[in-house]
């Protein structure tokens, strides 16, 4: 649920962005789309928001994707990580949720020496877009300790799904054409093997007619269908 703030603090948080030239009657459609508040933090990190990642978007899960990159690449960051509940707050106008994180912003805002940044610090977020570390709380024991937890864009993980996927598709289609395969070879090996047996059938009978033929006397003719009845069985064996 969003902070739910009260009359002083939204009274400052107006203020705060007046400054900024921004409309505060405005907040839920302007913000609804992740570009404005982009916008607005390329002014306090500079080095830290690529303005390219966020094109104008108009319906609500584009909206909402622009949100999850900006929540990845900016907001865990600087210690702002929102949960996709929120997310889709911010991307549906909900009332509240983004005065709340304005507040946050203008809170985080006020620590740092205005117009001062850490340096080394945003040159490594930006050196390291694909994996972020965030600090999330953890009970060990009865104590609430912070622990730093690696996080990657949902967008990331979703593209590594649906490449396992056509992988897992890939493999098991080349492991059908395997088996069809092997089973055409085996076909192929018990046709061949037939045709052996009936070559060498067709062999010996030629051979007997061919010996019965030079030795045509009536006590050297041989019974054929006795021989080849023979023959089959020798080859059978």
């Amino acid at each position: 649920m969003p902070k739910r703030l009260t009359d002083e603090e939204l009274s400052e948080l107006k203020n705060w962005l007046a400054d900024h030239q921004i409309n505060p009657n405005k907040l839920h459609r302007e913000f609804s789309d992740a570009v404005a508040f982009a916008n607005l933090l390329k002014k306090l990190y500079p080095k830290l928001i690529d303005l390219h990642n966020y094109p104008p978007r108009n319906n609500t899960q584009l909206k909402l994707n622009n949100w999850e990159t900006l929540n990845f690449k900016a907001l865990g960051k600087i210690g702002l990580q929102q949960t996709r509940d929120m997310l889709e707050k911010f991307a549906k106008g909900t009332p509240g949720a983004i005065e709340s994180l304005l507040y946050d912003i203008k809170m985080h805002d006020r620590n740092p020496i205005k117009g001062e940044r850490n340096d080394e610090q945003e040159q490594a977020w930006s050196e390291n877009d694909d994996i972020i570390v965030v600090n999330v709380n953890k009970k060990i024991g009865d104590a609430i300790v912070q622990v730093p937890q690696k996080m990657i864009l949902y967008s990331i993980y979703e593209q590594a799904l649906r490449d396992c996927q056509t992988k897992d598709s890939y493999l098991n289609s080349a492991n059908q054409k395997i088996a069809h395969l092997e089973n055409i070879l085996k076909l192929k090996a018990e046709r061949i093997d037939e045709l052996c047996g009936q070559l060498a059938k067709v062999s010996v009978r030629s051979l007997l007619k061919h010996h019965n033929l030079e030795n045509s006397s009536p006590n050297s003719l041989l019974n054929l269908d006795n021989i080849e009845n023979e023959t089959n069985i020798c080859l059978d064996f």
